[in-house]
């Protein structure tokens, strides 16, 4: 049973009262208006968070050195400008209608996703942390024709967990916490596809693997979970249209020969195949994440000491 999002809106501090409610009034608009609305205001939103502008910056001068300066500045504000829309991309996949997501999306390879599924295992599907990341979540749903079951980083306060939880069960079907493991592999096992991006920092149970030329700690679960379920694993790619408005999804087909007997090896080829992926639209990808935050034993910290106080200690990002 879905929790009662009305209830637990009550419970949430008023500043994410206020936020809901402003995303359900927004969310009722035509997709068009929201988005003019969306990239209207992106320059303001994209100087709020001063902090996350520092980590964007550190992260586009680590990863793309072949940049002139001027390059890297029009990238960095391009990048906030898109993370900023992801905002308003988020109220859309929580409580926009049905009708209103209709039509804004070129859908490449669906038929992968059906093959995969067609032989009863499940599928893991592998996002990736691009700004559009959450109504890609909706997106696939409706492109298969079936909802997902989609693994997630809860959120502290129970009573916004309860909104958000609500918002995405409104296209998934599951939701399943980001360390259980042993969901995961019930949904995949019981046939489901399961949408899981592992392309964030850990430092538990990762690897170092490259990225853009620098050491990531990146989880090398995903071929564990291939290993265990016997499941198809696929790329699953949601990026907005140049113009900014609509969206190409595209899912490659089932990864071939994976796992393999390296779980490293596996994880530096996904994240390979994801590098490529950005390179193709830079601005798009979540560059205000400390992606780079835990380092190999004796390497100089990638960021400033400012930009690496953590929000709790021991815990992956």
């Amino acid at each position: 049973m879905k929790p009662n999002a009305g209830h637990h809106t009550e419970r949430a501090p008023w500043h994410w009262r206020l936020g809901f409610w402003c995303m359900r009034h927004l969310a009722r608009r035509a997709y068009g208006t929201q988005m003019h609305i969306a990239w209207a205001l992106s320059p303001v939103l994209a100087r709020l968070f001063p902090k996350r502008r520092a980590i964007a910056a550190a992260n586009i001068a680590l990863c793309f050195p072949e940049f002139e300066s001027r390059a890297q500045a029009q990238l960095l504000e391009a990048n906030l400008r898109s993370t900023a829309v992801g905002l308003f991309e988020t109220s859309l996949a929580w409580f926009a209608r049905k009708d209103v997501t209709r039509r804004i999306t070129q859908v490449d390879g669906i038929e992968h996703l059906h093959a995969a599924l067609a032989h009863g295992r499940g599928a893991l599907c592998l996002f990736s942390h691009f700004t559009s990341i959450e109504i890609g979540g909706r997106l696939l749903s409706e492109a298969l024709g079936r909802p997902m079951h989609q693994m997630v980083r809860r959120h502290n306060d129970p009573g916004v967990e309860a909104v958000i939880d609500a918002g995405r069960r409104a296209f998934c079907e599951k939701t399943i916490e980001k360390h259980d493991l042993a969901e995961l592999l019930r949904s995949l096992k019981a046939g489901h596809p399961v949408g899981y991006a592992p392309d964030q920092n850990f430092n538990k149970h990762m690897a170092f693997v490259p990225f853009f030329g620098q050491p990531a700690a990146t989880l090398t679960t995903t071929s564990r979970i291939a290993r265990m379920a016997r499941t198809p694993v696929l790329c699953c790619w949601a990026t907005r249209e140049p113009s900014g408005f609509g969206y190409r999804l595209q899912i490659d087909a089932p990864l071939d020969h994976f796992p393999g007997p390296d779980p490293v090896a596996d994880t530096a080829r996904i994240m390979a195949l994801l590098e490529a992926k950005v390179r193709q639209t830079p601005a798009q990808y979540l560059w205000a994440h400390r992606r780079f935050k835990t380092q190999p034993k004796g390497a100089a910290p990638a960021y400033s000491r400012d930009l690496l106080k953590p929000r709790k200690p021991e815990k992956p990002e």
